[in-house]
This record gives C-alpha cells, sequence and structure tokens, in this order.
C-alpha cells in the first residue's frame, strides 16, 4: 500500500463530514474470539478454526535424492490384441508382488532383435521439405500444435515411421528433436510402404519416473525427459500403464496411462504380456515388507469427530457402532483401535477390541489430543496435543498516517469497501491527534506437540515434531520415524534422538498417511478451491496427483465447486486407497488403486444412504484400514 493512496482517501473523509472538530474520542471495539472447538464424546463437532500454517523455520532442509539413469539390456516380449472390458465392468485390481522387478525385468529396458514390440525402420528413409516451412507436431495430425517450425529446404530429415493412417512421417529432422509431419510435406527417397506404424505420446510434465513394471511397486528406472517423444508399446492387462521408450533410442519403461495422451486411442493399443503368454504379477503373493497379512480386514471410520466411531467389512457387509470419539485408528494386528476424547479441553486416549469388547482409557490429562497412530510393534502409540501458542483471535490496527506501508502477516482478514480497497477508520484519540487506522483480524495460533504412551503402562513422553505437529503416522518400516503435517510441509520426527526435520516444503500438505509397507505416503493438499489426494516416496520425494476434479465439473452451468478429497488411509495389502470425497455431492467413502486409477464408491448405496459424515478440513483421521 502506497503513501500517495492514503492521503487522498484520507482529506475526502475528513472533507465529507469526518472534520476534527466533530470527531469524538473512541476505541475501537475487540472483534469476537473463536475458541479452538473442543468435541464431546458422541456429538458433531462444532464449526472449528482452520488449522494454521506457520513456517518451521528451525527445522532443516532434506537432501535432495539424485535420479536414477537408464540402463539397457535385451529381451523379448509377446503382444497381443484385446478387446476393453465391457461398460460397467470393473477393472482387475493389481496385485503388488514380491520380486516384482524380476516379473518385468525383461521388458523394461530397451530390446534388441525384438519382433513383437513397436520398433522403427532399422535404415531411415532420407527426406526433403517441399514446400517450406513446415511444421513439426508431437502427434499424427493438425490437432497437435506444432512443436518446432522447420524451413530450411536443405536440411536432411529421415523418416523413421509412420502412423496408422500412413499420412504422417515420424521423422527426425537434421537440427531439431523427433516428431511428426505430414507426408504431402516431404519428398521421401525409398519405400514408404516398408515404413512400420508407430503409436507415440507427448511428455509435457515434469517428474514422470518410468517403473520396471505397470505398478507403483515396480522398481524406479530413471526420470523421463519434458518435452520427449516416447514410443508407446502397449498396454498392461488392466489398461491403466503403458511401456514407452523414446524415440531417439533409450530404454523401456513403464507409466500410468492416466498421465498419457497417445496418438491412438487406448482401446486400440494391444495388451503386453510376457514371453510366457501370462502377466506375472498375476495372482501372485504380496509384497514381501509388508507387515503380517490380516486374515479377515475391516475399515473403521468416525461419521464426525467425537461422534460415532462405526466399523464394516471392505465388501460393505456387516456394518455396525463400535463407540464414540476422534480420529478411529486400528492397531497393526487389525483387532484393537485407538481413539481420543475431549472433556473440555482435556483429552484421553483410549483402546477398544474390534468386537467391542474391553474399552479402556490408557493416558489422560493430555490437552486436546488427537491423531493416535500405532507403533510398528503395537506396543506404543504417537498422538498429538496442544501445547501453548494463542487460542484466540487477535485484533491489530496500524495508523496509516504514521506508517502508510504497515506489515500485514499473511494469513490476516483485512475488512475491505465496497470496491474492495481496505477498509480505513477516522479516529481521533485521547490526545486529540487525528489517527487513520487499517485493523486486522489474526485467527488462532495453536502450537501442537508430539507425545508418545506406553500401553504397557501409560507412561507417556513427549517427542519433538517442530512447532506445529499435527497428524501423526508412524512409519510401518522405520519404528524411529513419525511423520506429521507441520504447518509448512511435511515434518519428519525421530523418537530416538528427539529431533525433527522439514521433509517437504509444500505448504498445503496435510493428514499423511504410510502405505503398510512404510513405501509410499499419501497426503492431501488444498488446491484451486478444492481438495486432492498425492502419493510421495517415503523420502517425500516423487510426488502423483491421484485425484483430480475434471474440468467439466467446474464449468457447468450452476459452477459446481471443485471436489474435495480428504482423509486417506491404505488397505492391508496396499493395492488401494480409501478416502472420503463430496464429489456425489454429499461425503461418501470411496476406493482408488495406489497409482490412482479406477475411483468409486466403496460401498453400495443403501450402506452409503446411512452413513452422514461431517467434515470439519482441520486434519481429521476419519478412516483406518487393517
Amino acid at each position: 500500500m502506497k503513501q500517495q493512496f492514503w492521503l487522498p482517501l484520507i482529506l475526502t473523509l475528513l472533507l465529507t463530514g469526518c472534520g476534527v472538530a466533530e470527531a469524538h474520542p473512541q476505541t475501537l471495539a475487540r472483534l469476537d474470539d473463536t475458541a479452538w472447538p473442543t468435541p464431546q464424546p458422541a456429538a458433531a463437532l462444532p464449526t472449528p478454526t482452520p488449522f494454521p500454517k506457520i513456517s518451521l523455520a528451525d527445522l532443516g532442509t532434506p537432501t535432495p535424492t539424485p535420479a536414477v539413469l537408464l540402463e539397457e539390456s535385451g529381451v523379448a516380449v509377446q503382444i497381443e490384441s484385446t478387446p476393453l472390458p465391457e461398460a460397467g465392468a470393473k477393472a482387475p485390481v493389481q496385485t503388488p508382488v514380491q520380486n516384482a522387478a524380476e516379473s518385468y525385468e525383461a521388458i523394461a529396458v530397451a530390446a534388441q532383435n525384438n519382433e513383437a514390440t513397436t520398433t522403427l525402420l532399422a535404415t531411415p528413409l532420407p527426406a526433403r521439405m517441399l514446400h517450406p516451412p513446415a511444421d513439426l507436431r508431437p502427434g499424427p495430425g493438425p490437432a497437435y500444435a506444432p512443436i518446432d517450425t522447420l524451413s530450411d529446404d536443405q536440411a536432411k530429415i529421415e523418416v523413421l515411421a509412420v502412423d496408422q493412417s500412413r499420412q504422417w512421417a515420424l521423422v527426425k529432422p537434421e537440427h531439431s528433436g523427433a516428431g511428426w509431419m505430414a507426408l504431402t510435406d516431404l519428398t521421401v527417397t525409398g519405400q514408404v510402404s516398408a515404413a512400420p506404424a508407430a503409436v507415440t505420446t507427448w511428455i509435457a510434465s515434469n517428474g514422470l519416473i518410468l517403473r520396471s513394471g505397470p505398478g507403483i511397486y515396480f522398481a524406479e528406472i530413471g526420470p523421463i525427459p519434458t518435452h520427449s517423444l516416447m514410443l508407446v508399446h502397449g498396454l498392461n492387462e488392466n489398461r491403466s500403464w503403458a511401456l514407452l521408450q523414446p524415440v531417439l533410442g533409450g530404454g523401456q519403461g513403464w507409466l500410468p496411462l492416466q498421465f498419457l495422451t497417445p496418438s491412438v486411442p487406448p482401446a486400440e493399443l494391444p495388451i503386453i504380456k510376457d514371453e510366457g503368454g501370462g502377466m506375472k504379477d498375476e495372482n501372485k503373493s504380496p509384497i514381501s515388507n509388508l507387515q503380517s497379512p490380516i486374515s479377515n480386514p475391516h475399515l473403521v471410520f468416525q461419521l464426525s469427530s467425537g461422534g460415532d466411531i462405526m466399523v464394516i467389512n471392505p465388501a460393505g457387509t456387516g456394518l455396525r457402532r463400535l463407540t464414540s470419539g476422534l480420529d478411529p485408528a486400528l492397531s497393526p494386528d487389525g483387532r484393537q483401535v485407538a481413539f481420543t476424547r475431549w472433556a473440555g479441553e482435556t483429552g484421553s486416549l483410549w483402546v477398544i477390541n474390534l468386537d467391542g469388547t474391553n474399552e479402556r482409557q490408557v493416558s489422560e490429562f493430555t490437552k486436546q489430543a488427537k491423531g493416535p497412530t500405532w507403533s510398528p510393534d503395537g506396543s506404543q502409540i504417537a498422538l498429538n496435543f496442544q501445547h501453548g501458542g494463542r487460542l484466540d483471535s487477535k485484533s491489530e490496527c496500524a495508523n496509516v498516517l504514521r506508517n502508510p506501508n504497515p506489515a500485514i502477516p499473511w494469513n490476516a482478514d483485512v475488512p475491505t469497501d465496497q470496491s474492495g480497497d481496505p477498509k480505513v477508520k477516522i479516529h481521533v484519540n485521547e490526545d486529540a491527534e487525528v489517527e487513520a487506522l487499517l485493523c486486522w483480524k489474526l485467527p488462532p495460533d495453536p502450537h501442537w506437540g508430539l507425545q508418545v504412551v506406553n500401553l504397557a503402562d501409560g507412561h507417556t513422553e513427549d517427542v519433538d515434531g517442530g512447532t506445529y505437529a499435527f497428524h501423526p503416522a508412524w512409519d510401518p518400516a522405520q519404528p524411529w520415524r513419525i511423520i506429521s503435517d507441520g504447518g509448512m510441509g511435511l515434518v519428519e520426527a525421530d523418537v530416538n534422538q528427539k529431533t525433527a526435520r522439514r521433509l517437504t516444503d509444500e505448504i498445503g500438505d496435510s493428514s499423511p498417511a504410510f502405505s503398510p509397507d512404510g513405501r509410499y505416503l499419501a497426503v492431501t493438499m488444498a488446491q484451486g478451491g478444492g481438495t486432492d489426494i498425492f502419493r510421495l516416496n517415503r523420502d517425500g520425494s516423487g510426488r502423483v496427483r491421484l485425484t483430480k476434479t475434471p474440468l467439466w465439473v467446474t464449468a457447468t452451468p450452476d459452477k459446481a465447486k471443485p471436489w474435495h478429497n480428504v482423509a486417506p488411509t491404505w488397505s492391508p495389502d496396499a493395492s488401494q486407497i480409501a478416502f472420503l470425497t463430496d464429489r456425489a455431492g454429499r461425503w461418501e467413502i470411496w476406493v482408488m488403486n495406489a497409482d490412482g486409477g479406477n475411483p468409486q464408491p466403496m460401498f453400495p448405496a443403501e450402506v452409503n444412504a446411512q452413513l452422514n459424515f461431517v467434515y470439519n478440513f482441520v486434519d481429521e483421521q476419519v478412516l483406518s484400514w487393517r
């Protein structure tokens, strides 16, 4: 705000009846304070104040993970055409495998002397432009925007393949990268009829990682350079992953189809199987580093913070009420449920058997205890609690006559007038001095810590998780490590060394949830008016967006709002993620594959009709699946 803005505004106000002679001293009334919500058992939580996002300047910065380079070796694969599943058919669920890298080791790298995969001409056909300039495009057709314009009619051009219509040529110009040109723009030396048909896709996104097989549990091969053209050899059996290879040579690898736009419809792409005729990841045992399998998994969820906690089978049967409380969490063996309760501001930790027996209080006198998470061996529970900070909102003002550019905090609520300009009050203080006051309101700023509770004796110990440790998640593969929402990104707490460091820098990262094997984190992040779920590697790298509101939703005449997808939790075999979403017009539990594919309601409509969720966007731990 510049000084020249305030002076004319103040003079205008004074000349229109706000003169000093008629002014009366007054004191600005304190704005109403909004207390941090205190939910009661078996009652809906009052409207909360959004959790503040404050920087953690005292936390360290993680060391970047170096990129992995592509490697090469040879193998043969077999491709056969398979029609798309019938409309309405449920896509098969991908099952992770033990020693998964062996299954696709041969298909995941460059294949020499391979007759089954898409091939280019061993000896490219020489060509030149007929009528320069001519456009080079990322796909075969005028619908693709040009990536380069070629003007040198003497420049050498190599024809590598053609499209299925045989009207476009995949080319490598002498002074440009690979792309597509219309054959009518070229004069080709040789038999174009001998050129193979190729399918490509243009990579326009950063951070896409090729994998050795069609699934997130296969080893990473390396990153794909942005603005590169890739051959598409085919799809896996459930048509959710594509086998790719750089047009100009390099290793092969798999990438989720959702990130790609092949030059032909996916229904026309072949299905890739290994040389034995089957997909080696079919009907295999779970990945080796998962915890002991649970024979009869369940989903536990809360309808509201402090309200009913329910139990249901993943198939949607056996719905029943278990108890009441906040943030339920199933134990690693799936036999017990931890949760918290509040009496006023005093919180307590509770545990109950899954069958509803032996409900017991484990610890008490913990201020606003929330977010219990079990240690991998089930002997301890970590939770977050409120300790210090400011629990009420706060009003502040600045005299812009003395300070025309006041430092307004980023999270301040500044009242504005009808034109959108900040409101300024002309005020005469006790010393008869005229003041032009710009005022704002700050939200509550509670501080949150981590506490570890020993189940055997109820002993508690505080752990350094930073100033804003919220919604902890205990790493099932590394028992020394707890990840929490730190207000300005995820924070990693070392329960042995009693230290903390920043894991991610995304201010919106919330609700961290580990996969059962500890290899991945699911997090939520608010953006564009909605909330989406992302998957990260355990070290915070490799961010992949799993949910997204389609453009047609917000472009409808009624201007529907973007979807909120919140509270992710992993299935016991780590192949799926359940989450709460309002995309159907009300909160429902949905489920998707771990790569974001095949999202759908988890339960039948008659079950969903019985579940009336309340979500207040304060990192509630709504779901737990074991």
